[in-house]
């Protein structure tokens, strides 16, 4: 099985991972590159080390620049006319609690997490004022 046939929503939402997932995420042929590599190593990361993570993936996937679209897409920050939102919402879970870990904040992806979110702040903030009634 390689990573486009996984299905990584079979990863519960809450930080534990279950012995039966394991195995089939260790046989999956991973290419580390894609939006859907992406996916499983978030719902995966607040459970599993950084060491662990590397072992499984072959890199640390929260340093790749790279993948800014990716993680865009998978938060739903970027405008999608089909959004997942269950995916979405899982997502966001999981990058809230890694960009809480101590160890994890000043990864590259976890920096750029934050940043869209206050950028999400800060414009519905700005909406709301301009919505306004005088």
């Amino acid at each position: 099985m390689n990573c486009h046939d996984f299905n990584a929503d079979i990863i519960p939402v809450d930080n534990s991972v279950s012995s039966d997932i394991m195995p089939q995420i260790k046989e999956m042929q991973k290419c580390g590159k894609c939006i859907q590599c992406l996916y499983t190593y978030i719902m995966l990361a607040p459970s599993m080390s950084d060491g662990e993570m590397i072992e499984l993936f072959g890199a640390d996937m929260l340093e790749m620049a790279e993948l800014k679209d990716e993680l865009n897409e998978l938060a739903g920050f970027k405008l999608n006319p089909y959004p997942n939102r269950l995916r979405i919402a899982r997502v966001n879970k999981k990058m809230q609690t890694i960009s809480l870990q101590k160890e994890r904040g000043d990864k590259v992806l976890v920096k750029h997490y934050i940043n869209e979110c206050l950028r999400q702040l800060e414009g519905d903030m700005l909406e709301e004022y301009y919505n306004m009634a005088p």
